[in-house]
């Protein structure tokens, strides 16, 4: 046997970026006698947490709150374990993935007994086959994204997915149908009700993305996306463009999006008790995200971006305003997310902080209904969207050492529309738009091959609007230290 290097990339994602091709960990590569290629990968990640004053109130408790592993019950402090095993195998003409995972904050629960019955899950299961470079059929499930390389407004995630993908003289392409939620009987679920049977709890996603070459490392890519989202009873088609390019010694990333559509939701119960109704609704929303980063040296490359969504002023009218993406990877857009920090969590005790801001799901809770999509489909159009400006630097570090690289960064942050927040029960009357300031820093130590520490620290300093919107004025803080070992 022989040991492969392939690195890894930073953050949780890492080991499933590279889909289309050999995975991003380090890798045993086995020979067959059939010529087959097989690739076996091991990970182990381990992430001591502590956070506070997620409700921006610090006489106050803090109580559970969500994480990418969970909710997290055990005060304010944890301990995210996220391990990987997995095979890819590779033909002449074929690849083929399967990969398990058990991702859990450790406790005597999820430690010591097995975690929701199992010891280990199926993360991901995706093959190929390639007719043609302009042709390869692809069906599985595993994790793609849509614009990522820019700001991650629209999608990026694992689920099941059937399709084809290509290159070719002009570009690329990418065309799937992912059908995220289904009714149909499984182990968790073994007897279905009526409307699953039916598919009215259905959610089916066809999307695409073409990718046109412009030379000079450069591209732009035209996106078409389709939502049949029969569980919340919405249709929405998604439409816009991305684009990856340099102008001289500038790195520039942009995207621009837009949704239209309908929500026929019914009758739902605002955050201040009010009963709205959400029948023949009409969706439309917008988002944008713009970056430009210069590389001064190894160890300083400055970089701004911008991130826009358009937010709903009135969440008891018929207009669903607030911009969704099916999901939002905007936390691990490459200068706009660092992966641990605050953004990339999911306060759910603060309802203007989960109200589009912030989170997990950057999309999820607003003052209430309208909800099109989002992370788990927990997300509402009546969100009051954002505008993020971001500046900071990233590099490495080679005056004190070569294996030490950071990326430091700091977000003011404003609510793109405020009438929806005026309506939460918490409100003191108007709200200001700006809604604070989050610093952060991650420092990584790239020590070998197999392993790398890294260090985040965030803190969020909220301003006038989520005082207005909550009473709260004190500021969070989160530190994660993740050793991450890939084999």
């Amino acid at each position: 046997m022989k040991i492969t290097g392939k690195r890894i990339g930073q953050g949780c994602l890492g080991a499933l970026l590279a889909v289309n091709g050999v995975p991003a960990a380090m890798a045993l590569e086995v020979p067959t006698s059939s010529g087959v290629k097989l690739d076996i990968i091991t990970q182990g990640k381990f992430q001591p947490t502590y956070f506070s004053n997620f409700d921006m109130d610090s006489s106050k408790e803090d109580g559970a709150t969500g994480t990418s592993a969970g909710a997290v019950q055990v005060g304010d402090e944890h301990v995210r374990a996220e391990v990987r095993l997995g095979v890819v195998a590779t033909g002449k003409n074929w690849t083929g993935k399967l990969l398990l995972e058990n991702d859990f904050a450790l406790d005597a629960n999820s430690v010591d007994r097995a975690y929701r019955g199992e010891r280990f899950g199926l993360e991901q299961a995706y093959f190929t086959y390639t007719f043609d470079p302009a042709f390869t059929v692809q069906g599985g499930w595993t994790f793609k994204n849509l614009d990522m390389a820019s700001g991650g407004l629209l999608y990026g995630d694992d689920h099941p997915l059937f399709g084809a993908t290509g290159k070719t003289s002009w570009g690329g392409y990418d065309i799937y149908w992912m059908p995220i939620n289904d009714g149909l009987i499984s182990r968790t679920n073994p007897t279905p009700t009526i409307a699953q049977v039916n598919g009215q709890e259905d959610w089916d996603v066809y999307a695409s993305k073409f990718d046109i070459d412009l030379g000079g490392g450069s591209r732009i890519s035209p996106i078409l996306t389709f939502s049949d989202n029969q569980q919340q009873n919405a249709v929405a088609t998604y439409f816009g463009v991305e684009y990856i390019g340099n102008i001289g010694a500038l790195k520039i990333r942009a995207e621009v999006l837009g949704v239209t559509g309908s929500f026929n939701g019914g009758s739902s119960t605002l955050e201040n008790g009010t009963v709205v109704d959400n029948s023949n609704s009409d969706i439309s929303a917008f988002a944008g995200y713009a970056s430009v980063e210069y590389p001064v040296s190894e160890a300083f490359n400055p970089f701004i971006a911008l991130r826009v969504a358009s937010g709903d002023d009135d969440p008891t009218d018929n207009d669903v305003e607030g911009w969704l993406g099916i999901t939002d990877i905007g936390r691990y857009s490459p200068l706009i997310g660092i992966d641990g920090q605050f953004m990339g969590w999911q306060p759910n005790s603060n309802r203007a902080i989960a109200s589009g801001l912030f989170g997990v799901a950057l999309d999820q809770a607003g003052p209430g209904g309208a909800g099109y999509g989002g992370i788990s489909n927990a997300g509402t159009g009546n969100n009051p969207g954002q505008i993020m400006l971001s500046f900071g630097s990233s590099g490495n570090l080679a005056a004190i050492s070569p294996k030490l690289s950071y990326q430091a960064q700091i977000f003011p942050m404003w609510y793109q529309q405020t009438g929806g927040l005026e309506s939460l029960s918490t409100a003191s009357g108007s709200v200001d738009s700006f809604a604070g300031t989050e610093l952060d820093v991650a420092v990584k130590y790239q020590a070998n091959e197999y392993f790398a520490p890294r260090l985040v620290l965030s803190s969020f300093l909220p301003g006038k609007g989520v005082e207005d919107a909550t009473g709260g004025d004190d500021a969070a803080y989160v530190a994660m230290l993740e050793l991450n070992w890939n084999y």
